[in-house]
């Protein structure tokens, strides 16, 4: 066999895997990209489904505490506020479905706690949404910096790069003294 004919099939070869593994990258960056674009959204609508419950659990809590001490009917209050409630409820149950149970225990706890009427005071219930809050930021913060680094294939795909970079580097730096 003549050795002349396989320099253009190893050029072929090269240029095969050059391809595939372009389509490999490529697929792989989309994929991490979309989730990351996932990851980002549900942190944003965590955070409104946070914000929007604190905010009426704080309302409501403040005007049951307005009705008990001018010693109005607080069940009819609660019952005229009706869709107010609902919306409380609303709001932990899905943040608890948002949330993973055995990353995320601390805080369903704390939403099953404030969801299960049993608190005995305005404090208790000042404490455990703030208890909440707090939880939730550090979630978020998290979260974050997850998509900030990156998917777990980006972050090997990266560090590879690296390494193929300064291999072919060096590489090509030993090749051209030993022609030199």
């Amino acid at each position: 066999m003549d050795k002349t004919l396989l320099i253009p099939l190893i050029g072929v070869l090269v240029a095969a895997v050059i391809a595939a593994v372009t389509s490999l990258v490529v697929s792989i960056l989309s994929k991490d990209q979309k989730t990351s674009e996932f990851r980002q959204s549900w942190i944003d609508a965590f955070r409104e489904d946070a914000a929007n419950l604190a905010g009426h659990w704080s309302t409501m809590v403040a005007m049951l505490d307005m009705k008990k001490s001018s010693k109005e009917d607080v069940l009819q209050f609660l019952a005229s506020r009706h869709d107010d409630v609902i919306n409380v409820e609303v709001r932990v149950t899905r943040m608890r479905l948002r949330l993973n149970p055995k990353e995320h225990a601390h805080l369903i706890g704390l939403l099953h706690h404030l969801g299960n009427g049993e608190m005995s005071g305005r404090k208790e219930m000042d404490e455990t949404m703030e208890a909440i809050v707090v939880e939730v930021q550090r979630i978020l913060r998290h979260e974050w910096k997850r998509v900030k680094r990156g998917e777990l294939s980006f972050r090997l795909l990266k560090g590879l790069s690296f390494v193929a970079i300064i291999v072919g580097t060096c590489t090509s730096y030993y090749l051209v003294k030993q022609a030199a």
